[in-house]
C-alpha cells in the first residue's frame, strides 16, 4: 500500500486495537505435493454422486436465489438429525455459523474457550467485541470443565450483566480427544452459560450431545460436512439449537449465504451417506496404523486421537524446524507457533495410505538429520 499523507497512518488509527495482534489465516501451498495441514478428507465425492450434481444444476435457474433449494437442504439435515427445520442455522462453511452466533449473541458479553483449541473462536469471539477468556488445558493436554464452570460463573470484571458463551470443541481440535457427554451436561448444570458444542469430527468418535437440546435450551451442537463428507471445498456448516435460539441467529445471518452448488451438492451427499460411511471407516483404520507408525519412530510421542487427525511431538524442541524439514520434502504438516503449550507439537491429518507413507518417510529423514546436525554441534 502507497503511503499518503492521510493513508498508513489513518489506517492505523481506524483499526481496532484489540484484533492488531491477530494474523490471517494463510494456508501453506508452495511446493506442497502432499498435504496433510488442515484435516481434510482424503477422499473426494464419488464420481457418481459429481453426475447426479451436474445434472441437478442443469435445471436450476442460476438467475433466482436458491431459497427453494436451502429449504431443502434443512429439510434433510431435520430428518437425518431426528430434529424440527426450525433448530437448523447453516452457514458457509462451520466458521461462519460460528461468526454469526458470535455476533447474534456475544458482543459485550464475556466468551470462555479453551486454550489451545480451534482459532475461529477467538478471532470471531474478537471480531464481535467479546471479552475473550481461555481457559488452558491440562498439562497433558487433557481436556476437562471444571476450569470452564469456573471462569464462566466468575463474575469479577465481566463486561456485562448476564451468562455468558462457553465454546467446547468435542471431539477436541488439536488434540485429537474427547469429553464425556456427562462433563457437557456438568457444564450445562452448573452454569447459566449458553454452551456452543463443536461437533466438526463426531462422525469419527460418536457420542454426540444432540439429545441433550431436548432438556437444555441454552444448547447449540455445531455439525459440518467439510470432514466425514469430504466436502471441505464445498463451505457447508449448520448448527443445531433451540428454535429460539436459531429465529435470533437468522436475524443476523446473511440471507442467500449458501449458493446454489453448495446447496446441491451437500443435499445429495446428505441423501446417499453410504460414502460417508465408508470413508469414515477408512480413515479410522489408516488413523490407527498411522499412530502405530508414528510410535514406532525415535523420539516421537503421540497423543490418543479420536478425530481424522493424530498431534504428535518430537524430540525436537521447536515444531517449526520439523515443519520446515517436511515442507523442504514437499509435505505439509500444521504446527502451532502462537500457542506456547503447543511448542513442540505438530498436527498430521490423515491421508490416503500413500500419502501418509510418504509423509512418515520424510519425518524420519526430518528427524535423522536434525540429530546429526545436534552431534556435529556437539563435536
Amino acid at each position: 500500500m502507497m503511503e499518503t499523507a492521510t493513508g498508513s497512518r489513518s489506517l492505523r488509527g481506524l483499526a481496532r486495537p484489540e484484533l492488531q495482534a491477530l494474523r490471517a489465516y494463510e494456508p501453506d501451498s508452495d511446493g506442497i505435493r502432499v498435504r496433510l495441514d488442515s484435516n481434510e478428507s482424503p477422499f473426494d465425492l464419488p464420481a457418481r454422486l459429481k453426475e447426479s450434481v451436474l445434472d441437478q444444476l442443469r435445471a436450476i435457474p442460476f438467475n433466482r436465489y436458491p431459497q427453494r433449494l436451502a429449504a431443502a437442504l434443512k429439510g434433510t439435515i431435520s430428518s437425518r438429525l431426528g430434529v424440527s427445520e426450525t433448530q437448523i442455522t447453516m452457514g458457509n462453511g462451520l466458521d461462519e455459523v460460528i461468526y454469526i452466533i458470535l455476533q447474534t449473541f456475544g458482543p459485550g458479553k464475556k466468551v470462555v474457550i479453551q486454550r489451545p483449541s480451534f482459532t475461529t473462536y477467538g478471532f470471531a469471539a474478537l471480531a464481535a467485541g467479546a471479552d475473550l477468556r481461555a481457559v488452558p488445558l491440562g498439562p497433558r493436554l487433557e481436556l476437562g470443565v471444571a476450569g470452564i464452570i469456573e471462569e464462566a460463573n466468575a463474575r469479577a470484571g465481566a463486561p456485562a450483566d448476564g451468562p455468558c458463551i462457553a465454546i467446547l470443541c468435542n471431539p477436541h481440535n488439536p488434540t485429537g480427544g474427547r469429553m464425556a457427554e456427562d462433563e457437557i451436561q456438568a457444564v450445562l448444570q452448573a452454569t447459566a452459560a449458553l454452551v456452543v458444542v463443536d461437533e466438526a469430527y463426531v462422525e469419527f468418535a460418536g457420542g454426540s450431545v444432540l439429545r441433550l437440546l431436548e432438556q437444555y435450551d441454552r444448547l447449540i451442537v455445531l455439525r459440518t460436512l467439510s470432514k466425514a463428507f469430504g466436502l471441505a471445498g464445498v463451505r457447508v456448516g449448520y448448527s443445531v439449537s433451540s428454535s429460539e435460539i436459531a429465529a435470533e441467529l437468522a436475524k443476523v445471518r446473511q440471507p442467500f449465504n449458501l449458493d446454489s452448488l453448495a446447496l446441491s451438492i451437500a443435499q445429495t451427499a446428505l441423501q446417499d451417506g453410504a460414502y460417508c460411511r465408508e470413508a469414515v471407516a477408512r480413515i479410522v483404520q489408516e488413523r490407527e496404523r498411522l499412530a502405530s507408525r508414528l510410535a514406532r519412530i525415535p523420539g516421537v510421542t503421540c497423543l490418543p486421537s479420536c478425530t481424522n487427525f493424530i498431534l504428535f511431538r518430537t524430540d525436537q524442541p521447536e515444531a517449526a524446524t520439523v515443519r520446515d524439514a517436511l515442507r523442504r520434502q514437499g509435505v505439509s504438516v500444521r504446527i502451532f507457533p502462537g500457542e506456547p503449550m503447543l511448542r513442540g507439537y505438530l498436527r498430521v491429518s490423515c491421508g490416503t495410505v500413500e500419502e501418509d507413507n510418504a509423509f512418515l518417510a520424510a519425518l524420519q529423514n526430518a528427524l535423522a538429520d536434525a540429530n546429526h546436525e545436534s552431534l556435529e554441534d556437539g563435536e
